[in-house]
């Protein structure tokens, strides 16, 4: 499932990137010189290379440690110390010697946000709220820790962190368009060129909001599938490493705090996490078997 995630990702992206292409071009038409567009002009293929590399690049590099650190640290992230580590240390003790994780090293932060969350992220690293070390046990915590290295385990970290690094260039590119639109404004009063520039907008908006809504749509549907499987099999991994109970009551203390309603039917369909009753429901399953 995840392999053909990354392929549907990849062929949707690399179309609407396809799609944005002409207006990259009367871009880059401003700024390189004419040798240069006449030696590309003569050079086929080069604008599948081109997108590709625009598509893959993104995504690969943010699998490197430096790139995640700049990503926490503008996230605004803080290295956990004093209290919190001592407390995460004690919680998670329990996940790395069940896991048999003794010999690797975990990076772990704290999010000064007061909502009631944890996450992970990349190569190891592990982000909990600030808010949970009030509420929450160390062995509720456990739990939860042990949902999160889940995913680091099975790999869904970096798997995020491609499917996200693969829509940047068509979201960078959705940015300059907006920048670009705002610029021709100026020139719309001119009688002629006015007309045209106003057709030229149309035209491209079209086709771009109905490429992006026959293609993005579907491709969200599927990933926010993904994304609620993924959940599942990071609990499935928390039961078989015996915190299934703590992780069980980590969950309902949450749901009880936040009264969570009752998604509809497309509510459940564009969210990326399942109902917390489902899997409190299949938590217990597997506690019991």
């Amino acid at each position: 499932m995840s392999a053909l995630l990354m392929i549907v990702s990849f062929v949707v992206n690399y179309v609407l990137l396809s799609l944005w292409s002409p207006f990259i071009l009367i871009l880059a038409a401003f700024f390189l010189p004419p040798d240069t567009l006449r030696s590309l002009d003569q050079s086929p293929g080069w604008e599948n290379w081109f997108l590709t590399v625009l598509v893959l690049v993104p995504g690969l590099l943010m699998q490197f440690p430096l790139f995640q650190r700049m990503m926490i640290f503008t996230s605004g992230w803080q290295k956990a110390r004093g209290t919190y580590l001592e407390v995460l240390e004690q919680a998670l003790e329990p996940v790395i010697r069940r896991g048999g994780l003794e010999g690797e090293k975990f990076h772990l932060y704290i999010n000064p946000e007061k909502s009631l969350n944890a996450c992970a992220l990349g190569d190891n690293n592990i982000v909990v709220n600030a808010p949970m070390f009030q509420y929450f046990t160390v062995d509720e915590l456990s739990g939860i820790l042990a949902h999160e290295m889940g995913h680091l385990q099975k790999g869904h970290t970096w798997k995020l962190l491609l499917l996200c690094g693969m829509s940047t260039a068509n979201r960078a590119c959705f940015r300059l368009y907006r920048l670009f639109l705002a610029s021709l404004m100026v020139l719309q009063f001119i009688p002629l060129l006015g007309f045209i520039l106003v057709f030229f907008c149309m035209v491209m908006n079209f086709i771009l909001q109905v490429g992006n809504w026959l293609l993005g749509w579907p491709l969200t549907l599927f990933n926010r599938y993904c994304a609620r499987q993924d959940e599942y099999a990071a609990d499935a991994y928390a039961c078989q490493l015996g915190l299934g109970a703590e992780l069980y009551h980590g969950l309902a203390k949450l749901d009880n705090l936040y009264h969570n309603p009752q998604l509809g039917f497309f509510g459940k369909m564009l969210s990326d996490h399942p109902a917390t009753g489902d899997r409190l429901k299949r938590i217990r399953e597997q506690i019991n078997q």
